[in-house]
């Protein structure tokens, strides 16, 4: 199974939302691979499931979420060891995060560039975040065959 690990501040925006998206492309196409997500900040955010907008826009697409009642993880609480690949949402908010977090900072990461509210509204991050997937389903397919 290769497994891929979405990252962003809170777990519970453009990580959560990836990980739906390419987990419902995963399932769909029969691929052994799965996704999972994390956030580098968890504990400072008082929501800690998905965002709203993130449940509207996978309802829109008609992808039920399977982690929709589940709260947000810290990247801490995870063995980062499992997966294959790791990519955090936005490198210019999240690099000095992985920098100064000692479980992190020394593992490949990749980095794209989605940003978050209220820089960017969900209107454009999660159909960027989309996008992104929908490439990534493609890389990964090409990789496990």
């Amino acid at each position: 199974m290769y497994k891929i690990l979405f990252v962003c501040t809170a777990n519970i925006y453009r990580s959560r939302f990836s990980e739906e998206v390419f987990n419902y492309f995963a399932i769909k196409n029969n691929l052994s691979t799965r996704a999972f997500s994390a956030g580098l900040m968890v504990g400072s955010y008082k929501t800690r499931k998905i965002y709203k907008p993130a449940l509207d826009e996978l309802d829109r697409l008609n992808i039920d979420p399977i982690r929709a009642e589940e709260f947000s993880i810290h990247v801490d609480d995870i063995d980062l060891k499992n997966y294959n690949m790791i990519i955090c949402m936005d490198e210019k908010e999240h690099k000095p995060m992985v920098e100064s977090n000692s479980n992190v900072k020394e593992i490949n990461i990749i980095y794209w560039n989605i940003v978050d509210e209220p820089l960017a509204s969900s209107n454009i991050s999660l159909p960027k975040c989309y996008e992104k997937i929908q490439e990534l389903i493609y890389k990964v397919t090409e990789k496990i065959k």
